[in-house]
């Protein structure tokens, strides 16, 4: 079971007391499945957790203190979503590279721009069952009185190329080499951590778990999951997102074996600062994003042609008074003011769900081109209205289910506490 705060003080103390009782002291710091997410998203407190800035202060602080922690992730760390995605995953791995990372493992997910992608950032990989020569299969990690070894197994039959004709080629479906470097690692008395995108239950039925002293199973909705120790060998699972970290404090035997060992999961909330020392890195990633912007408003603008299918919320208030007015007081109505006040009103990924249409043909495109659609507006739910308003309202906006609306934009990542019945309150202006 996961023991509590103050048993890590007492261990503290009993290793001070009595430094012969374990060959070492690690605190290892542990995360997984970024999910391509650098930064929070920060729409509401619940969301406001984690960030690669956070990280960094936080790892900094423990570095600071002369604990010097061993930092791994068992990847996870890219997405493909949109375009702007890529300029994200390049930050992710230079943002990584620059904080100080003992072991990155790879999954598919972050071959999703290919080997050379990842190649192309100094970082310490490891895929224990790949066959790509340039990445290890394990990972040596070395501190004063301890000697660790961390592999990771890439799940075959999660691959994406597994139905192709030598997709299989990218990975070593068998064990057996996996089975052997651990049991070798152990024999010269090292610390062993094996991570996997599988479940526990998975990894206890597939993979050699015998000379595996710690064992990191498939990431944790958001918060790692709880710690537990069985039959000498401790199992971790990593929270998804970033939003928070997992440490444990591990006392080692002089061969390697687990002795004892404290855990805690890590709070990256707005209480922890922004790391100064990537500051410049931070800068030049919002750069990158506000010119990358840019050239796709320019390459829309030069693709449009005819008159937009969306008429602009001051155009609808000209019949409908009564709901101009309850929409002029809700946040809706200052939805991009909200994101140019915190920097990211060119982040694609923000300004869709602030704005009308963005990424549509006649949507949304910058604030010095398209004001008028600006912000959350009428036909951010109800569709584009201009056949609406030039046939006098015989044709209606193809309004949607109300509920999938708003399902669009607050969705469990951005708005994990929204509820309709209790949200629609706040914005229900009738018809007039």
């Amino acid at each position: 079971m996961t023991r509590p705060d103050v048993r890590a003080l007492l261990l503290t103390l009993l290793l001070a007391l009595a430094p012969g009782a374990w060959a070492a002291q690690v605190t290892l710091v542990y995360s997984g499945n970024l999910d391509g997410e650098l930064e929070p998203c920060g729409c509401t407190a619940e969301t406001d957790y984690g960030g690669l800035l956070r990280r960094a202060t936080y790892v900094d602080g423990l570095r600071d203190a002369g604990l010097d922690p061993v930092v791994i992730t068992t990847g996870g760390l890219l997405t493909a979503a949109i375009g702007a995605d890529r300029i994200k995953a390049e930050f992710i791995l230079s943002g990584l590279t620059r904080s100080g990372v003992d072991g990155v493992g790879v999954q598919w997910a972050d071959l999703v721009y290919g080997p050379s992608f990842l190649a192309a950032h100094a970082l310490p990989y490891v895929a224990s069952n790949g066959l790509d020569a340039d990445r290890p299969r394990a990972q040596a990690i070395a501190r004063p009185g301890a000697r660790l070894r961390l592999f990771q197994w890439l799940d075959p039959a999660a691959s994406p190329l597994r139905g192709m004709q030598g997709g299989q080629r990218l990975v070593d479906t068998s064990t057996a080499p996996l089975a052997a470097a651990l049991a070798e690692a152990r024999a010269r008395g090292e610390t062993t951590l094996l991570a996997t995108t599988l479940d526990y239950a998975r990894a206890r039925s597939e993979l050699p778990l015998d000379d595996v002293v710690v064992l990191l199973v498939a990431a944790s909705p958001e918060r790692p999951g709880e710690a537990h120790e069985v039959e000498g060998t401790l199992v971790l699972s990593p929270g998804t997102r970033g939003m928070r970290l997992g440490r444990v404090d591990l006392q080692l035997a002089a061969d390697g074996a687990l002795a004892d060992w404290t855990a805690s999961v890590v709070e990256l909330t707005n209480a922890v600062a922004d790391a100064p020392r990537l500051a410049d890195w931070y800068t030049a990633y919002n750069d990158a994003l506000r010119e990358d912007y840019l050239r796709q408003v320019a390459a829309r603008k030069a693709r449009r042609s005819g008159q937009s299918p969306f008429a602009g919320a001051a155009t609808c208030a000209e019949c409908h008074r009564t709901a101009s007015a309850v929409w002029h007081a809700t946040n809706h109505a200052g939805a991009l003011g909200i994101l140019e006040g915190v920097g990211k009103a060119f982040d694609p990924n923000c300004v869709v769900c602030h704005s009308v249409g963005f990424g549509t043909e006649g949507g949304f495109l910058a604030l010095d081109e398209t004001p008028e659609l600006a912000n959350v507006q009428c036909e951010s739910c109800h569709g584009p209205g201009r056949a609406h308003v030039a046939d006098g309202g015989a044709t209606y906006p193809g309004k949607r289910n109300a509920a999938e609306a708003c399902a669009g934009c607050h969705h469990p990542h951005h708005s994990p506490s929204f509820d309709y019945a209790g949200y629609w309150p706040r914005i229900a202006h009738g018809h007039d």
